[in-house]
């Protein structure tokens, strides 16, 4: 997704953008008990933490494409 299309959908989500390199833009969302979510135009993964995240190892995910 384009930076642009990523900041309109984090605003509405409550969310930030985050640039995971080679020009994917994802939507970040960090909940209440820590874990992170992260959604691209093709995915959206569930994370332990940044941590997890910064490492590329969802604990779940789901597929929208």
């Amino acid at each position: 997704m384009t930076e642009s299309e990523a900041k309109t959908v984090a605003r509405a989500l409550g969310g930030e953008t985050w640039n995971s390199g080679g020009g994917v833009h994802l939507i970040v969302l960090e909940r209440s008990d820590g874990r992170v979510v992260a959604i691209s135009d093709e995915v959206v993964c569930e994370y332990s933490d940044r941590n997890e995240l910064m490492d590329g190892q969802p604990t779940n995910s789901i597929m929208l494409v």
